[in-house]
C-alpha cells in the first residue's frame, strides 16, 4: 500500500538542486548545533544555563519560584537540593537519549523521503527542527533574562518561563531531543490527519493534526516534568495550569503544528509559482517569521485571557485538576 496521504502531493525530484540544498541546509544546521552545544556545555555563563548539580543557584526562576517546588514533598526538596536534577550530569544517559531520538527521527525521515521526495522531506525535518528550536529558545531565554520583572494579569509575579535540564547536543537553548521529537510527532500527526480526512480542506486537516499533537502533549508533559524525571522545569507565572503545566504550552503546541502543516503542504504550490529555489527561500522565511509571530500572539493571549479572568473575580492561579 502506498504510504502517501492522498491529501498531500509529493514534489518531483530535482537531483542537482536537491543535492546543493541538502549540503547547504544540513551543513548550516550541523554548524549551528556544534556551536550551540559548545556554548551550552562549555560557556554556560553566556546564556546563564542553570546548574543541574547545584539547584540552589537557579535564578529566573529560583527553585522556590518553580511549579516543581510546590509539588515536592519535604523529603523530595531535600533530595533535590542535595543531589541535583535526576541524571542531570549523566553523559551516557544524554548520549543514549540523543541516539534514540535520532533513530526515531531517521525512520520518519526515510518514510517522508520515500513518499514525498528528498526536498519535501528535508523541508519538513529542517523546517520543523528550526521552527520548534527557535520558538522554544525564544521562550526559554525571554524567561531567563526577563523573568521576575512583570506580573501576570492576576497580579502574580511571572518568575520565568521554563528550560530543559538535559541534553547532549543542542540547538540554541533547546536540546535536539526536543527538536527531533517535535519533528516525528508533527510528521505523524500531519500524516495521520491527511490519511484520516483526505477530502477535508487544508485548514481542517491542519486543525486535526494540531489537536492530535496537543492531546499527545497533554499526557506527555506531566510525565516528563515529574520530579522523578524533570526533563524540563516550569517557572510560576501562568494563571491556568493543566496537570501542573501552563496552559499556554498546549496552545503553543497546537499553533505550531497547525501553522507548520499549512506551510509545508503549500510547498508544491509555491514551487509551481516560484520554482524550487524560490519556494525553499519563502518556506524558511515564513518559518522564521512565524516563530516570532507565535511568541507575540501568546503574549497577547496571556494578557487578554488573564485580564478576562481578573475581571470575573479570579485572584489566584487555577489548577486543573485541583490539588495536582
Amino acid at each position: 500500500m502506498n504510504g502517501q496521504s492522498p491529501a498531500i502531493q509529493p514534489a518531483p525530484p530535482h537531483p542537482s538542486y536537491d543535492k546543493r540544498f541538502g549540503i547547504v541546509a544540513y551543513g548550516l544546521l550541523f554548524l549551528t548545533i556544534i556551536f550551540s552545544t559548545y556554548l551550552h556545555h562549555f560557556q554556560p555563563q553566556v546564556l546563564r544555563v542553570p546548574s543541574n548539580t547545584d539547584v540552589s543557584t537557579w535564578k529566573h526562576p529560583a527553585l522556590e519560584e518553580t511549579i516543581l517546588w510546590d509539588g515536592l514533598t519535604d523529603e523530595g526538596k531535600g533530595a533535590l537540593l542535595a543531589k541535583g536534577v535526576p541524571m542531570g550530569d549523566s553523559v551516557p544517559a544524554m548520549v543514549f537519549g540523543d541516539l534514540f531520538t535520532i533513530l526515531l527521527a531517521w525512520i520518519c525521515f526515510v518514510h517522508a523521503r520515500r513518499h514525498f521526495g528528498f526536498w519535501m522531506a528535508s523541508c519538513f525535518l529542517i523546517g520543523s527542527f528550526v521552527f520548534t528550536g527557535l520558538e522554544e529558545s525564544l521562550w526559554i531565554l525571554s524567561g531567563r533574562f526577563f523573568g521576575g520583572l512583570l506580573n501576570n494579569p492576576l497580579g502574580e509575579v511571572a518568575y520565568g518561563t521554563y528550560w530543559f535540564t538535559r541534553g547532549g547536543l543542542w540547538f540554541l537553548e533547546t536540546p535536539i531531543i526536543a527538536c527531533l521529537g517535535w519533528f516525528f510527532i508533527a510528521y505523524s500527526c500531519v500524516l495521520t490527519a491527511g490519511k484520516a480526512f483526505p477530502r477535508m480542506n487544508l485548514w481542517g486537516r491542519a486543525t486535526i493534526g494540531g489537536l492530535i499533537a496537543m492531546t499527545i502533549d497533554l499526557w506527555m508533559d506531566p510525565i516528563q516534568t515529574a520530579p522523578e524525571i524533570m526533563a524540563w522545569v516550569w517557572g510560576k507565572g501562568d494563571f491556568l495550569l493543566f496537570f501542573g503545566i501552563p496552559h499556554y504550552n498546549f496552545l503553543g503546541w497546537f499553533l505550531l503544528i497547525f501553522l507548520f502543516a499549512i506551510f509545508w503542504e503549500k510547498l508544491p504550490e509555491m514551487e509551481r509559482s516560484r520554482g524550487r529555489p524560490g519556494a525553499t527561500i519563502r518556506f524558511f522565511w515564513v518559518i522564521l517569521v512565524a516563530a516570532f509571530g507565535v511568541l507575540f500572539f501568546i503574549w497577547f493571549w496571556l494578557a487578554l485571557f488573564g485580564t478576562l479572568f481578573s475581571l470575573v473575580g479570579v485572584e489566584n492561579t487555577i489548577h486543573i485538576p485541583k490539588g495536582w
